[in-house]
Parts: structure tokens; C-alpha cells; sequence
């Protein structure tokens, strides 16, 4: 019998606790939804650092993951799988004691076994924008959000005591499109064994130093990336001029004045709109040349002094669902590359 899917009631209370703290038997305990962040920002949070309050556009992000987590639940159970949602109100708890010295907690979206055939394992619902979700789709949830795939792993040991294959369920936020990606029980097994060892040298600065908020681990992340920019005690960890830039000039790179960059988003506004209605008049006679080479039936034919061909080409897609089945993220990283360019959009 299929479970119906909690409303998008309020989380507060269960979920909303600093990402780590120390418990009354003086373990350091680690939200498992934070178990790979920076080491020294869990120090911060454990040790009684107040995180900077989230802006009006953080709070909107996380309202919006939170009330959707139910949709794709839905979703998923209209496609056949059986789902067993967390209570909202109630969500059932996991504890792993990962190290002598840390424990992990956290509260699993829901448990579900796919259509027709599978074990019971653990759902982990997230929501992207749609460049974070191509990005998934393409490199895997090892590779584009491997703190996911942790969490996963963790909330399988806690329920479960074993490795069991995982599915991240994703929802583009952009096209409310979601889709999902199984992590095998051996990647799960694998993505465990890597959360332990990441935060093993947290319980050993914690035994060494007890709970001294002035001993600081190492920063883990450079200073200017985006995990370093979206950390809450980022202005307590770089205090002053918190954000390092890396948006210097490049050697041999002109100096540009705020008056030229002005001028040339004027340009550039005014080439645009110049270019906007051209651009629309061939789109709309081309569709019109390729409906009437259609009711011809002809590729090609002479009108108006001119040669009009219907050209077709053919494009080739990867299934990438079955790819990352297949592939660990080590074997897949050979063969699905990622290059960064730099562009620059006005709008």
C-alpha cells in the first residue's frame, strides 16, 4: 500500500540545528547533511560561533527545496515506485557513530523501492536550477554533488546498518522537470568509508583540543570559491575584506574605467536591439521556406534566383542515467570531461 506524501508542513525544530555540536557525552555531533563541509566551519558552528543570518533570497532557496521535496515524492509514486515519506512533523531519526570521536545525525526524505522489482532503500530528495541539474545529469551525483551522495550513505547505514543501492531524485527547479540516479550498494559503501575518513581528523583535533573554540582546524576550501563565499561564518573566518577576489586582471590585461565598462554596456544594448528584429524576421522566413519544401516533398528547389535545401542532421545523445550506473565516478571522470570558460552576459 502507497503511503500518501506529506504537505509541504514546517520543518522547524528537527531540521533546523547548527551543523554541528557537542553532545552530553562529549562526542562532536555532525548533521549528516553538512558531513562534508568545511571541517573548520563545523568547529565554528560546534563551538558556538553564530553563523551569519541568510539573506531574504537564501531563506526563499531553502523554503522552495523544502516545500518541493513532497512534489517529487509524488511524482515518483505516479511513476510506480513505492515511496515511504518522512513524517514531517514527526520525521524519524538516524544516529552513526562514525569515529570514536563523531557521531553523524540527520533525518532521511523517505525510504522506496522502484517499479516492479528492487530492495527498500533511501530516497534523497534535492532541487537544482537548471545548469546544477544539466551539470548532474551529465557528470553524475558523485562528481557534481558528492555531499548528496554522503548524506545518502549515511542515512542508509543509520536505517539500514548495511550498504544498500541509493537514489538522489532531483527536480529542475527551472523546467519542474525531476529525474533520479541510482547509487549502486558499493558506491554507497564507498561514499561511507570517504565521509569517515573526511571527518576522522575532526574527532582528532576534538581529542587533542577539546571543545577550544580558538583552535582552529584547517580551512579546506580556497578562500574566493563559491563553498567558501556561501559559508555562514565566512566573515568570522576571513574577518575584514572576507571575500578574497579572484577576479584580478590577468597579466598584460588593459586597465578598463568604469566609464568604458558603462560605454560598453551601451554598445553592446544597443547592437542587441539593432540585431533583435532582423534576427526574428529570418527565423520566421525560414520556417515559412521549410513548411513549403515539406509540402513539396523536394530537398531542394530554385525560387527567386536562389537555391533553398531542407538540410537534416543528426545529433547523437548519451544516455547518461545508464552511463553513471555503469561507471564509478573515477572511471567516468576519463571519460566525461568538464571544461570552464569564461563569458560575460548583459541583462
Amino acid at each position: 500500500m502507497k503511503e500518501t506524501v506529506n504537505g509541504p508542513a514546517s520543518h522547524a525544530g528537527a531540521y533546523d540545528r547548527p551543523s554541528a555540536s557537542f553532545d552530553c557525552e562529549g562526542h562532536l555531533e555532525v548533521r549528516a547533511s553538512a558531513a562534508m563541509s568545511c571541517r573548520r566551519a563545523l568547529w565554528y558552528a560546534a563551538t558556538g560561533h553564530e553563523p551569519a543570518p541568510p539573506d531574504d533570497a537564501a531563506l526563499t532557496v531553502l523554503e522552495t527545496g523544502r516545500a518541493l521535496e513532497p512534489v517529487v515524492l509524488h511524482a515518483m509514486q505516479r511513476a510506480g515506485w513505492e515511496v515511504t515519506p518522512a513524517d514531517a512533523t514527526r520525521p524519524t531519526g538516524v544516529v552513526l557513530q562514525l569515529t570514536p570521536m563523531v557521531k553523524v545525525t540527520g533525518h532521511p526524505d523517505a525510504t522506496g523501492t522502484p517499479p516492479l522489482f528492487g530492495e527498500g532503500g533511501v530516497i534523497e530528495v534535492k532541487t537544482r536550477g537548471p545548469s546544477a541539474f544539466k551539470r548532474w545529469q551529465t557528470l553524475g551525483a558523485e562528481r557534481s554533488h558528492p555531499d548528496s551522495v554522503a548524506q545518502a550513505a549515511l542515512y542508509t547505514y543509520g536505517l539500514f546498518g548495511e550498504a544498500r543501492d541509493a537514489v538522489i531524485a532531483v527536480m529542475d527547479t527551472g523546467d519542474r522537470a525531476w529525474d533520479h540516479e541510482v547509487i549502486p550498494a558499493e558506491r554507497v559503501e564507498r561514499a561511507l568509508e570517504r565521509t569517515r575518513e573526511w571527518l576522522t581528523p575532526l574527532g582528532a583535533h576534538h581529542a587533542t583540543h577539546g571543545a577550544n573554540p580558538a583552535a582552529l582546524p584547517e580551512r579546506d576550501f580556497e578562500a574566493g570559491s563559491w563553498r567558501c563565499n556561501s559559508c555562514p561564518f565566512l566573515a568570522t573566518c576571513l574577518p575584514g575584506d572576507a571575500a578574497e577576489s579572484t577576479a584580478t586582471p590577468q597579466t598584460g590585461e588593459p586597465e578598463v574605467t568604469d566609464e568604458e565598462a558603462r560605454a560598453a554596456v551601451s554598445s553592446y544594448v544597443v547592437a542587441r536591439e539593432a540585431l533583435r528584429e532582423p534576427e526574428g524576421a529570418k527565423r520566421q522566413a525560414l520556417d515559412t521556406l521549410k513548411a513549403w519544401m515539406r509540402q513539396r516533398g523536394s530537398a531542394k528547389a530554385e525560387l527567386a534566383d536562389h537555391t533553398v535545401s531542407l538540410v537534416r542532421s543528426t545529433r547523437y545523445a548519451v544516455n547518461h542515467k545508464k552511463l553513471n550506473a555503469l561507471l564509478d565516478a573515477e572511471t567516468r571522470r576519463e571519460i566525461v570531461t568538464e571544461q570552464t570558460t569564461e563569458s560575460v552576459r548583459v541583462s
